[in-house]
């Protein structure tokens, strides 16, 4: 006779079994949704359609490495674009500390509303200082560039862009600033964790050595790029060959990637070391388990094709902007876009809107990374102003025969610059256009 105890331990094991043979029987879990930015028929949401074969700009995309590198995963944050999402009751500040008056001035300016702060937020440590915060509701998300300090009692960066995640995903104005170079947001470009884990959904961006100065609208709003018209743009979209094998036995990760960059592909967001997808370096728990390493991906330059968005709503081009929108408030011109060693260029602007009396232009040359002050001139009563900047050899030359640095004024340029940008900036006005002018040796 069997009992009691028997009995229960008899009833516990069969409830284990049958515990254990639907669970067998259910399949996976279902993942928890992926949160993306945007709207559903954002150019960043849409899937990509392919253009042609081939890569003709794969000779562009690379310089030390040929391979598809990501920059920015745990144990290598200098240059990550971390990325935090705000719970609500998180310590908020609306003190912003701006270092330049670089941020956008329309659709996509701080509307100086309290910012979130969620637990452990930081930015990246290297020169971009890039940071990511996304609002509670997952409406908003605020992007900086170059911030330096992060805490409840306040912000430092040089930029701050608001986007609406609600939206398209791109600047309705156009030449709005961001914190890239290319004017497109961070959220998008910056493959996270939970993504590279349970599925891409969304382009991506990518970054190659060096862009043309102009750049596909509406996707860039700007470029910080000085190659010519045959050079890959700031915009440009490319998909992986459908025929791409996954490697036997891939991570994840990297299963994952290869079907987000078949599906949405990746558009050319900023200029980098070389050819390099951006990560969002929180959360090294989940990094571990994508299997994903900054050398984990096997895909070439060659392996990208053109491709442009497909069933969704044509994208306007820059024509369609009003002329509104289009007119600056500032404008410079030059009187050549090539100049001597020694040689002045002729530097003539005009203000549009009205200014106060006494009120003065700032003229800026751009060496490496930043823009530097040229000169500081005042404006006229009729909105105009002028100078004349001769460019010429620097005091202490490179020797053995290497490029001699120069200088504009009193701004040493980098050594062997053959291109010399420079805008003008009025405060609580704007900037002007950039101006380009090439070096004759």
């Amino acid at each position: 006779m069997l009992s009691r105890c028997h009995i229960r331990s008899g009833r516990i094991a069969l409830a284990a079994l049958v515990a254990t043979l639907a669970l067998a029987t259910a399949g996976p879990a279902a993942a928890a949704p992926v949160f993306r930015a945007f709207s559903p028929t954002s150019p960043w949401n849409v899937p990509a359609v392919q253009d042609g074969s081939g890569n003709p700009y794969a000779g562009q995309f690379t310089s030390y490495s040929s391979q598809l590198g990501i920059s920015g995963l745990p144990g290598d944050a200098a240059y990550a674009s971390p990325v935090f999402f705000a719970s609500p009751g998180d310590p908020a500040t609306s003190d912003v500390h701006l270092t330049t008056d670089w941020s956008p001035t329309h659709d996509l300016k701080w509307d100086h509303k309290p910012i979130p702060i969620p637990p452990g937020t930081y930015p990246a440590p290297g020169s971009d200082g890039h940071m990511t915060i996304v609002s509670a509701d997952g409406t908003k998300d605020w992007e900086f560039w170059r911030a330096t300090k992060v805490s409840a009692s306040g912000i430092t960066a040089a930029v701050i862009v608001q986007w609406d995640l609600t939206g398209p995903g791109y600047s309705r104005t156009g030449d709005e600033n961001s914190a890239r170079g290319s004017g497109t947001p961070l959220i998008s470009t910056s493959l996270r964790a939970d993504e590279a884990l349970n599925g891409v959904s969304h382009a991506l961006g990518i970054t190659v050595p060096s862009v043309a100065h102009d750049y596909v609208f509406p996707i860039a709003s700007h470029s910080d790029g000085d190659g010519g018209s045959g050079s890959v743009k700031y915009g440009m979209r490319f998909v992986l060959r459908p025929d791409y094998p996954v490697p036997s036995g891939a991570p994840v990760g990297v299963r994952n990637v290869i079907a987000g960059l078949k599906t949405y592909g990746a558009y050319v967001i900023d200029q980098g070391a070389s050819f390099e997808l951006d990560a969002d370096s929180t959360h090294p728990g989940e990094w571990a388990q994508t299997g994903l390493n900054p050398g984990s991906l096997d895909i070439r330059a060659s392996d990208m094709r053109v491709a442009r968005a497909g069933n969704g709503p044509a994208l306007p081009p820059p024509e369609a902007q009003s002329r509104k929108s289009r007119k600056r408030k500032v404008v410079l011109r030059v009187n050549k876009h090539r100049i001597r060693i020694g040689r002045k260029l002729r530097l003539r602007g005009k203000v549009r809107v009205a200014v106060p009396a006494g009120k003065h232009v700032r003229l800026q040359v751009r060496v490496g990374h930043k823009w530097r002050r040229l000169r500081v001139k005042p404006i006229q009563s009729d909105g105009s102003f002028s100078t004349n900047p001769r460019l010429k050899r620097g005091a202490h030359a490179s020797r053995w025969g290497a490029a001699a640095r120069l200088r504009l004024k009193h701004v040493r340029l980098r050594q062997g610059v053959r291109v010399i940008k420079i805008r003008a900036v009025v405060r609580g006005v704007g900037r002007s256009n950039v101006i380009r002018v090439r070096i004759r040796r």
